[in-house]
This record gives C-alpha cells, structure tokens and sequence, in this order.
C-alpha cells in the first residue's frame, strides 16, 4: 500500500498516519544528519510562520530530505513541533550551563561578557522565544501543555540560581534576584517582539554588534550601578534593606517632602535622574542669564557708557 500524504490547511501535502520504512542504506550517521537538518528548518519555519502556517513540504524541501522522512522521524507535525522545542530548549540549557563564576577573577567583568554571551545568543537563535510569543499569544493549549513546564524548568534550575549568585556574590546589589532576571528578560523580549522600536530609540539597527553593546551597557550600568552617595540631596536617609538578597547600604531613599514615602528601587533611580535633571536645568539657567548680563555690559561699553 502507497503512504498516504493528505493535505493541510494550505493544501500542502501533509503527514499521515502510514510510517514510511527505513531504507536498508541508511546508516546511523546518515540519520542523525537528516533528523539535525530537519529540525534545524522546521526551528526556522515554526518560528517565522507559527504552527499553523507552516507546511511540512516546506520544511522538507529547505532541509534538503525527502518529505517521507518526516513522517518516519516523527510521525505527525503535533510531534515534530514537539521534538523542535526539545530541540531548541536544549540549545538553550546549553548556553545557561556554560555560565558560572570564578571567584579568584573580576566578578563584575565575568557578569559583563554573560550579558553580551546571553544577548548575542538570543538575537543568533531567536527561535524559541518566538515559538513561546507565538503558543502564548495564540492562547493555545500547546503553551500551557509543553512551553510552561519548560520555562518553569529553566527558572528553577538555571535562570533564579544563576541571578541569585548575582546578589549572593554582591556583584548586583540594588535588585533581588527576581528584579535581575525581569529586568534582562525585557531588554531581551523587547529586541525580538519589537526590534523597529529598539533600533528607533538606539538609532542603530537591532541585532547588530553595536546595539548588542549598548545595550549589554546599559543593562550592566543598571544592574550593578551603584547611587552615588554624593548626588543625595541633603537631609535624606537610607533605608532599611528589603531581605537577605538586598544591598547592605539599602535600597532607596526618603525624600523631605510633605508625603513622604519609601520608594522602590527603580522609583528610586527615577527620583534620582529627576533630581539631576533638576540640578542640570538650574545650572543652565544660570549659565544663560550670566551669559545675558555679559552680553548687557558689552552693549554699554560699545555705546560709551560707563561701567556700572
């Protein structure tokens, strides 16, 4: 009996329930190849076109194999979308177990080139982050059946560890490790979800070497950026730490006004710049009337009048 290849919504030819047989000259190399070439294009055809639009005809054809191969590696594309996620999230786990520090060396410059690995990496293979957008903006039952234990996975053995050695070692001391890890999350989701509102802002195009490097600047100047005690406005007092993952100077600041309140770390950091600002404007203003009262007395001395 012929293998059955019914069609899907685009009316590609789709998997059937007919496996088709190996061939005795296949060898195991040769498996492993066409299985890695397989996985490799759907990666890409999932994460462009989302399950539903992508055709396992398409995925064949840029992996280069015959289309029954599919059929025989995994069986139905429900499956071969499975067996890319493992794919990809092994990938992933790859990258975070390679992370770690060594604590006779600088500590903060470590944490400088895992920022830029873990950005680089992200905008190199963006596949699975996409897939994830994709599952969960489409509310599909597949995120909440194979997506979310992987990410839950990924938090509880490698991402929260890893951002708690953050704090744990004092490399950043401002945030807990639950701020560290939402903070770069959205740094990264932003760069893939909207990259023509990052490159607007940077002015320079997403993914390129100079916009990761601004941006694993900016990331690292946040995260391990210490307030300096010298911009403190007079008369304000540091509070209390949060917990046992907090800075051991405190977090934020009390300011003298009528309502006073103990803000967050971030509102901190906003009140701080606001109050630079404040200072820059003031400064300004009095550069520019100086500049004025010059300008007033050369005016008199040019018609002849006499110093005042």
């Amino acid at each position: 009996m012929a293998d059955v290849e019914p069609t899907d919504l685009q009316g590609q030819p789709e998997v059937g329930t007919l496996r088709a047989m190996p061939s005795p000259n296949v060898s195991k190399a040769s498996d492993r190849s066409n299985r890695s070439r397989l996985l490799h294009a759907a990666s890409d055809a999932f994460s462009q076109f989302g399950f539903e639009g992508t055709s396992l005809r398409t995925i064949a054809d840029d992996a280069g194999v015959s289309f029954q191969l599919i059929n025989h590696y995994f069986g139905s594309k429900e499956e071969l979308w499975i067996a890319t996620l493992d794919y990809l999230f092994e990938r992933y786990l790859e990258t975070g177990r390679g992370l770690g520090f060594t604590p006779t060396a600088n500590l903060h410059e470590q944490f400088h080139n895992h920022l830029r690995l873990l950005m680089t990496d992200q905008f190199q293979r963006p596949q699975l982050r996409r897939i994830c957008i994709q599952e969960f903006l489409a509310n599909s039952p597949r995120y909440e059946k194979y997506i979310y234990p992987k990410i839950k996975y990924f938090h509880e053995n490698l991402g929260h560890p890893y951002y708690r050695d953050l704090v744990r070692l004092g490399i950043v001391k401002r945030f807990t490790a639950e701020e560290v890890a939402l903070i770069f999350s959205s740094v990264v989701q932003n760069n893939l979800s909207f990259p023509y509102y990052v490159e607007l802002l940077l002015g320079v195009p997403t993914g390129t070497a100079k916009s990761i490097e601004r941006q694993v600047d900016l990331v690292y100047e946040i995260l391990v950026g210490d307030p300096d005690p010298a911009d403190q406005p007079a008369g304000n007092s540091m509070v209390e730490p949060r917990g046992d993952e907090t800075a051991d100077d405190g977090t934020a600041v009390v300011y003298g006004w009528d309502n006073a309140q103990e803000l967050t770390p971030d509102g901190n950091r906003i009140k701080q710049l606001e109050l630079q600002n404040s200072r820059l404007k003031h400064l300004v203003g009095n550069l520019a009337l100086e500049k004025q009262l010059l300008l007033d007395r050369l005016a008199l001395l040019e018609r002849g009048h006499p110093k005042t």
